[in-house]
């Protein structure tokens, strides 16, 4: 309500005083109060037909488009629909004060949509401000989307050489050089080693991957089933049916071992990266929630 206020007062004073701009503009905002009474009630497909009447409408101040645009996406936002709301966040222009709220959002839906490149190019957009906080969010969160993309030269250059001031940001800059040196540390271990070591003692790729307690599981399957076979065929000889279905039952799990072995160093990998991800998206989206409360 106190935003909508400060628009209503800002609009009227910018409009000349005569009987007709005047009573244009109490017909545009009430055109305006409309629009966000039906958003807040989550009639958004009534509100986007009122504002195409409004944009549309000859002689509107462009600062009424901006701000439907503003308060839609914060709505579709606040719903979680998150293309409706990047599409009107990035459509409020620069003349308003809320402008760095609305791309700075914009710029979040980006990122958590891995749309890493967009969201760079959406904040080397904003044009630079007299406010040194602003200033500084701006260069960390090109850090952290650089770090996203694991342009690691990018985010050195920017986490080293910008003389960050604000606590928020510095705390959370901190977070972000913890998070680079884990990407770094990720190791590109090879499938083809897991799956050697698996194939000599069975469970020994796992415990290479990381995964010991699987590695304990597959050697107790596998030298258990190996077991059984071995006396099956020593007792009744290999072309007993028992001794075939246990020696087919171990080579399956024989070969199921080495598989997966070779097959978990890529998805620890990737586990470990998407974790190491999450943890980067929350240290960028803290400093922009907390300044634009």
């Amino acid at each position: 309500m106190k935003i909508r206020l400060l628009i209503f007062f800002f609009i009227s004073g910018i409009f000349d005083l005569n009987a007709q701009t005047a009573s244009d503009s109490t017909r545009y905002y009430n055109d305006f109060n409309f629009i966000i009474h039906l958003s807040k009630n989550k009639l958004f497909t009534e509100a986007e037909q009122e504002a195409e009447k409004l944009f549309a409408a000859n002689g509107v101040n462009e600062l009424y488009k901006d701000s439907v645009n503003y308060f839609l996406g914060i709505e579709y936002y606040n719903e979680k629909r998150y293309t409706e709301a990047r599409k009107h966040l990035v459509a409020v222009s620069d003349n308003v004060f809320f402008y760095y709220k609305a791309h700075y959002l914009a710029g979040n839906i980006d990122a958590e949509n891995n749309m890493t490149d967009s969201a760079i190019v959406n904040y080397n957009t904003i044009e630079e401000s007299t406010n040194a906080t602003l200033n500084e969010l701006k260069q960390f969160e090109l850090a952290g989307l650089y770090l996203m993309n694991r342009n690691y030269k990018m985010f050195d250059s920017l986490s080293q050489n910008y003389n960050f001031q604000n606590p928020l940001i510095k705390e959370e800059l901190e977070n972000l050089k913890k998070y680079n040196i884990v990407e770094k540390k990720i190791k590109r271990k090879s499938p083809f080693i897991a799956g050697t070591l698996s194939a000599i003692v069975p469970g020994l790729g796992k415990v290479y991957t990381g995964n010991n307690g699987q590695a304990l599981a597959s050697f107790l399957t596998c030298g258990l089933i190996g077991v059984v076979a071995a006396e099956n065929y020593v007792k009744m000889g290999i072309k007993h049916p028992q001794t075939i279905f246990f020696t087919g039952l171990f080579g399956l799990f024989y070969i199921g071992n080495i598989w997966g072995s070779a097959v978990s160093v890529q998805l620890v990998k990737i586990e470990k990266q998407l974790e190491n991800k999450h943890n980067i998206l929350v240290s960028i989206k803290i400093p922009i929630n907390r300044f634009f409360q």
